[in-house]
Protein backbone atom coordinates (compact mmCIF):
# COMPACT_ATOMS: atom_id res chain seq x y z
CA UNK A 1 0.00 0.00 0.00
CA UNK A 2 2.96 2.35 0.75
CA UNK A 3 3.88 1.90 -2.37
CA UNK A 4 0.86 2.49 -4.36
CA UNK A 5 0.22 5.80 -2.06
CA UNK A 6 3.86 6.58 -3.14
CA UNK A 7 3.80 6.74 -7.34
CA UNK A 8 0.48 7.94 -6.18
CA UNK A 9 2.14 11.13 -4.98
CA UNK A 10 5.05 11.56 -6.96
CA UNK A 11 2.99 11.12 -9.77
CA UNK A 12 0.53 13.84 -8.69
CA UNK A 13 3.53 16.38 -8.01
CA UNK A 14 4.87 16.05 -11.66
CA UNK A 15 2.19 16.45 -13.52
CA UNK A 16 0.85 19.55 -11.11
CA UNK A 17 3.86 21.41 -10.55
CA UNK A 18 5.23 21.31 -13.13
CA UNK A 19 4.79 24.39 -15.87
CA UNK A 20 4.39 26.99 -12.79
CA UNK A 21 1.32 24.80 -11.45
CA UNK A 22 -0.48 26.14 -14.44
CA UNK A 23 -2.70 22.54 -14.00
CA UNK A 24 -2.72 22.99 -10.09
CA UNK A 25 -3.97 26.21 -10.40
CA UNK A 26 -7.03 25.77 -12.64
CA UNK A 27 -7.72 22.29 -10.44
CA UNK A 28 -7.81 24.42 -7.30
CA UNK A 29 -10.13 27.84 -8.52
CA UNK A 30 -12.32 24.55 -9.82
CA UNK A 31 -12.14 23.38 -6.10
CA UNK A 32 -12.83 26.50 -4.90
CA UNK A 33 -15.69 26.45 -6.81
CA UNK A 34 -16.99 23.54 -5.02
CA UNK A 35 -15.19 22.45 -2.14
CA UNK A 36 -16.76 19.30 -1.42
CA UNK A 37 -13.58 17.83 0.80
CA UNK A 38 -13.51 20.54 2.67
CA UNK A 39 -17.90 20.52 3.14
CA UNK A 40 -17.27 16.45 3.86
CA UNK A 41 -15.02 17.02 6.81
CA UNK A 42 -17.05 20.15 7.98
CA UNK A 43 -20.49 17.78 8.61
CA UNK A 44 -18.38 14.53 9.77
CA UNK A 45 -16.08 16.49 12.06
CA UNK A 46 -19.36 18.28 13.76
CA UNK A 47 -20.68 14.77 14.72
CA UNK A 48 -17.79 14.56 16.87
CA UNK A 49 -18.08 15.74 21.00
CA UNK A 50 -15.02 17.50 20.36
CA UNK A 51 -13.18 21.34 20.04
CA UNK A 52 -12.31 21.71 16.38
CA UNK A 53 -10.90 24.89 15.21
CA UNK A 54 -10.43 25.25 11.22
CA UNK A 55 -8.33 26.46 9.10
CA UNK A 56 -8.48 26.25 4.88
CA UNK A 57 -8.58 28.62 1.72
CA UNK A 58 -11.19 27.59 0.74
CA UNK A 59 -13.14 29.39 2.71
CA UNK A 60 -11.31 32.47 2.48
CA UNK A 61 -10.91 32.60 -1.36
CA UNK A 62 -12.40 32.50 -4.61
CA UNK A 63 -9.38 32.41 -6.75
CA UNK A 64 -5.78 31.53 -6.63
CA UNK A 65 -3.85 34.66 -8.02
CA UNK A 66 -1.39 33.68 -10.91
CA UNK A 67 1.31 34.69 -8.28
CA UNK A 68 0.55 32.56 -5.31
CA UNK A 69 -1.45 28.97 -4.95
CA UNK A 70 -1.33 29.14 -1.41
CA UNK A 71 -1.73 25.76 0.44
CA UNK A 72 -3.79 22.77 -1.27
CA UNK A 73 -5.23 20.99 1.86
CA UNK A 74 -7.43 21.82 5.23
CA UNK A 75 -5.82 22.12 8.65
CA UNK A 76 -7.86 21.12 11.56
CA UNK A 77 -7.17 21.62 15.11
CA UNK A 78 -8.60 19.19 17.41
CA UNK A 79 -8.30 20.22 21.43
CA UNK A 80 -8.10 16.93 23.42
CA UNK A 81 -8.40 17.82 26.97
CA UNK A 82 -11.17 16.67 29.07
CA UNK A 83 -12.06 20.09 30.57
CA UNK A 84 -12.35 21.73 27.09
CA UNK A 85 -15.83 21.72 25.82
CA UNK A 86 -15.36 25.00 24.27
CA UNK A 87 -13.43 27.73 23.03
CA UNK A 88 -13.15 30.53 25.87
CA UNK A 89 -15.15 33.71 24.58
CA UNK A 90 -14.96 35.41 28.36
CA UNK A 91 -12.94 38.19 26.73
CA UNK A 92 -15.11 39.26 24.02
CA UNK A 93 -13.82 36.97 21.52
CA UNK A 94 -13.21 33.41 20.79
CA UNK A 95 -9.74 32.62 22.12
CA UNK A 96 -8.14 30.23 19.92
CA UNK A 97 -4.99 30.11 21.19
CA UNK A 98 -6.44 29.25 24.78
CA UNK A 99 -4.33 31.76 26.76
CA UNK A 100 -6.64 31.79 30.04
CA UNK A 101 -5.77 27.69 29.82
CA UNK A 102 -2.12 27.93 29.16
CA UNK A 103 -1.72 30.78 31.96
CA UNK A 104 -3.27 28.21 34.29
CA UNK A 105 -0.03 26.03 33.48
CA UNK A 106 -2.28 23.02 32.19
CA UNK A 107 -0.78 21.34 28.87
CA UNK A 108 -3.11 22.00 26.24
CA UNK A 109 -3.27 18.74 24.15
CA UNK A 110 -4.01 18.69 20.51
CA UNK A 111 -4.43 16.87 17.24
CA UNK A 112 -3.69 18.23 14.17
CA UNK A 113 -4.73 17.02 10.97
CA UNK A 114 -3.70 18.47 7.19
CA UNK A 115 -6.15 17.05 4.56
CA UNK A 116 -5.45 17.55 1.49
CA UNK A 117 -7.97 18.32 -1.70
CA UNK A 118 -7.22 16.12 -4.35
CA UNK A 119 -6.03 13.01 -3.19
CA UNK A 120 -7.33 10.71 -0.45
CA UNK A 121 -4.42 11.17 2.25
CA UNK A 122 -4.10 13.23 5.23
CA UNK A 123 -0.77 13.83 7.89
CA UNK A 124 -1.86 14.08 11.53
CA UNK A 125 0.02 14.92 14.58
CA UNK A 126 -0.75 15.14 18.32
CA UNK A 127 1.22 17.62 20.29
CA UNK A 128 1.07 19.39 23.45
CA UNK A 129 1.36 23.15 24.20
CA UNK A 130 3.49 24.28 27.59
CA UNK A 131 3.30 27.97 28.48
CA UNK A 132 5.97 28.84 31.70
CA UNK A 133 5.43 32.56 32.19
CA UNK A 134 6.66 34.63 28.71
CA UNK A 135 7.67 30.89 27.36
CA UNK A 136 6.04 28.53 25.12
CA UNK A 137 7.39 24.88 23.88
CA UNK A 138 5.28 23.26 21.70
CA UNK A 139 5.96 19.31 21.41
CA UNK A 140 5.16 16.24 20.06
CA UNK A 141 2.34 14.20 22.44
CA UNK A 142 2.12 10.81 23.15
CA UNK A 143 -1.20 9.86 23.64
CA UNK A 144 -1.83 8.21 27.08
CA UNK A 145 -5.23 9.35 28.77
CA UNK A 146 -8.38 7.68 28.14
CA UNK A 147 -10.52 10.07 27.07
CA UNK A 148 -7.92 11.56 25.05
CA UNK A 149 -7.28 8.20 23.10
CA UNK A 150 -11.13 7.45 22.41
CA UNK A 151 -11.26 11.37 20.90
CA UNK A 152 -8.43 10.66 18.91
CA UNK A 153 -9.25 7.27 17.83
CA UNK A 154 -12.79 8.93 16.56
CA UNK A 155 -10.93 11.22 13.80
CA UNK A 156 -9.04 8.52 12.91
CA UNK A 157 -12.08 6.47 12.19
CA UNK A 158 -13.82 9.51 10.02
CA UNK A 159 -10.82 9.45 8.25
CA UNK A 160 -10.52 5.56 7.83
CA UNK A 161 -14.18 5.59 6.87
CA UNK A 162 -13.94 7.86 3.98
CA UNK A 163 -11.39 6.00 2.13
CA UNK A 164 -7.95 8.68 3.63
CA UNK A 165 -4.91 6.89 3.73
CA UNK A 166 -2.05 8.68 6.44
CA UNK A 167 1.10 9.88 4.89
CA UNK A 168 3.68 9.08 7.44
CA UNK A 169 7.23 11.23 8.00
CA UNK A 170 9.34 8.56 5.84
CA UNK A 171 7.63 9.76 2.94
CA UNK A 172 6.35 13.68 3.98
CA UNK A 173 9.92 14.34 3.95
CA UNK A 174 10.89 12.68 0.90
CA UNK A 175 12.27 15.39 -1.66
CA UNK A 176 9.98 16.42 -4.81
CA UNK A 177 12.82 16.89 -7.38
CA UNK A 178 12.20 20.16 -9.79
CA UNK A 179 9.66 21.58 -8.27
CA UNK A 180 8.65 24.35 -6.21
CA UNK A 181 5.93 25.49 -3.88
CA UNK A 182 5.05 29.45 -2.85
CA UNK A 183 8.12 29.43 0.43
CA UNK A 184 10.05 26.77 -1.29
CA UNK A 185 12.39 26.31 -4.18
CA UNK A 186 13.36 22.87 -2.88
CA UNK A 187 9.95 20.89 -0.96
CA UNK A 188 8.99 17.91 0.62
CA UNK A 189 6.33 16.09 -0.11
CA UNK A 190 4.63 17.29 2.70
CA UNK A 191 4.94 21.11 1.57
CA UNK A 192 3.31 19.96 -1.73
CA UNK A 193 0.48 17.96 -0.89
CA UNK A 194 -0.28 19.85 2.70
CA UNK A 195 1.35 23.17 3.59
CA UNK A 196 4.76 25.27 3.46
CA UNK A 197 3.58 27.24 6.02
CA UNK A 198 1.77 25.25 9.12
CA UNK A 199 4.45 22.60 9.43
CA UNK A 200 4.01 19.78 12.35
CA UNK A 201 5.83 20.49 15.41
CA UNK A 202 8.73 18.39 15.04
CA UNK A 203 9.46 19.53 11.43
CA UNK A 204 9.64 23.00 12.82
CA UNK A 205 11.90 21.98 15.74
CA UNK A 206 14.25 19.71 13.44
CA UNK A 207 14.07 20.24 9.78
CA UNK A 208 15.42 23.30 8.23
CA UNK A 209 14.38 23.65 4.18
Amino acid sequence: MEDEIRKEIFEFINQNFSDNRKLLREKANEFLKNPNVTNLFLNEFEKLNIVVHFQSLSSETDKFSKEEMGDISDVWNFYLNEDIDEVDKSKGYEDWDFDTYLESGKPLHCCKVWINWFLKLYYIQNFEIIRKGEDETERVLIIVDPYEKEKHSSILKVLKQNGYEEVKDDLALLKAESVSTDCNDDPTVFDCLFSDLIYPAHFRNNYTK
